[in-house]
């Protein structure tokens, strides 16, 4: 499965399709004009696609796309 790919798509369609790339460096906030509720709901909405929970702690490191996208494979992969 390619985690950049799928989480671009789920980015594209939360944005109404406002988001058309998404490089490992882009910031999830600055880069795509997204604020703290955008944010916290479109990571709920990975959750879901994932099937998976991140925890409370772990959401100030998930800064750029690179950090979700290492986090996820960590979690998907082992």
């Amino acid at each position: 499965m390619d985690i950049q790919k799928k989480l671009l798509e789920i980015m594209r369609d939360y944005t109404d399709g406002r988001i058309t790339s998404a490089k490992k460096e882009d910031v999830l906030t600055a880069d795509f004009g997204l604020n703290s509720f955008e944010l916290f709901d479109l990571i709920c909405i990975i959750e879901e696609q994932f099937e998976l929970s991140i925890p409370d702690r772990i959401l100030p490191t998930l800064v750029t796309v690179g950090d979700l996208v290492a986090y996820l494979e960590k979690e998907i992969n082992g």
